[in-house]
């Protein structure tokens, strides 16, 4: 296939997929971009369907996973500016938007986060291999962040 951003991101390494008018479920064992200037080779081997999970009738993984949304007002979401859903391994920027911007960074030290702050900003990896949730506090606002499994 053609060798661009989303293809090389969403085959990867154990990402599961259906061909279309097909209910056999492909699980992705090795990719190579490097052989062929421009294309993406893969090699796929069947792979179970998870029915509980997999939307077969439409070949979607995942699809009949509805994920929550936190409820987290406007306003938190406008005045910390950042992503709700996070991976792990990965840095992610969070930013106080307000006018005032004297405050504080607070996050559970029992979590197994990596941060550092610059006064509105801070920067955090989850350094964990499972999925969770936490909260991410500013002065009077809380973000919850919620943590996606790593595959």
């Amino acid at each position: 296939m053609p060798l661009n951003e989303d293809t090389k991101k969403y085959f990867t390494r154990y990402s599961k997929f259906y061909l279309q008018d097909d209910d056999v479920c492909w699980r992705v064992e090795a990719v190579d971009w490097i052989s062929t200037p421009g294309i993406l080779e893969i090699a796929a081997v069947e792979y179970y369907a998870n029915e509980t999970e997999d939307d077969i009738e439409h070949g979607l993984v995942g699809g009949l996973v509805v994920k929550d949304i936190p409820d987290n007002t406007d306003r938190v979401n406008r005045l910390i500016a950042g992503d709700v859903f996070i991976k792990p391994k990965r840095f992610y920027t969070y930013t106080y938007t307000g006018l005032d911007r004297e405050g504080t960074w607070e996050i559970d030290n029992k979590l197994p986060i990596e941060y550092t702050t610059n006064n509105n900003t801070i920067t955090l990896k989850w350094v964990g291999n499972y999925s969770g949730q936490f909260d991410l506090k500013f002065k009077d606002l809380t973000k919850t962040i919620v943590v996606e499994s790593l595959f």
